[in-house]
């Protein structure tokens, strides 16, 4: 974290949160939540929430076929994208120690679950879709230059995973044993992004 972030979040009175749940001391709970209104600023509250995730759950996110019952999950159900990320926020900042929490990007499509990423999200689910949202079938195949023809599903999975390393963060599909390595952008990419 950054010593612009740090002063914008000691300014908004949360200063002490995330040392205190270092020493395993939880902030006064009451006094947090109060200070948490919608009057302060959603990136500040993001900011110490994504910080919190950081420091007690690593830089895993973990993508789920069907949401898991250890996880925390946050839908839509009526409130704008920033109200869904302020929840978000507070449910990372008010939760005990290495909560799960996540969102499903069926509902909103993947360009929310992005975004939430930097305010607390560890785990991600949803059907894997077209962006028509009809889903992919097992046996859709596409050509693919150099590699023939490929699952549609396989391809929908790396673009999943290729969103999630965007983000600084490696990926896990839980139906798989391994976390996908975060590959380093080339020199020349990087350059032209």
């Amino acid at each position: 974290m950054t010593s612009f972030v740090e002063r914008a979040i000691e300014r908004a009175g949360l200063g002490g949160v995330l040392p205190a749940r270092k020493r395993g001391e939880p902030d006064d709970l009451d006094r947090v939540r109060a200070l948490l209104t919608p009057t302060v600023d959603l990136l500040i509250v993001g900011a110490l929430a994504d910080a919190i995730r950081a420091e007690e759950c690593g830089g895993l996110v973990r993508v789920h076929p069907t949401a898991a019952p250890d996880v925390q999950w946050f839908e839509r159900e009526g409130r704008s994208e920033l109200d869904l990320l302020r929840a978000i926020a507070v449910a990372r900042i008010t939760s005990a120690r290495g909560a799960k929490i996540g969102i499903d990007w069926g509902t909103q499509g993947l360009e929310v679950p992005q975004v939430a990423l930097g305010f607390g999200v560890t785990d991600l689910t949803g059907p894997i879709t077209l962006k028509s949202g009809d889903l992919i079938d097992a046996d859709d195949l596409k050509k693919v230059k150099g590699k023939g023809m490929v699952a549609k599903t396989a391809l929908k999975r790396l673009e999943i995973a290729a969103l999630i390393q965007n983000a600084g963060r490696s990926c896990q599909f839980t139906d798989e044993t391994a976390p996908m390595p975060v590959v380093p952008r080339k020199i020349e990419e990087s350059a032209h992004a």
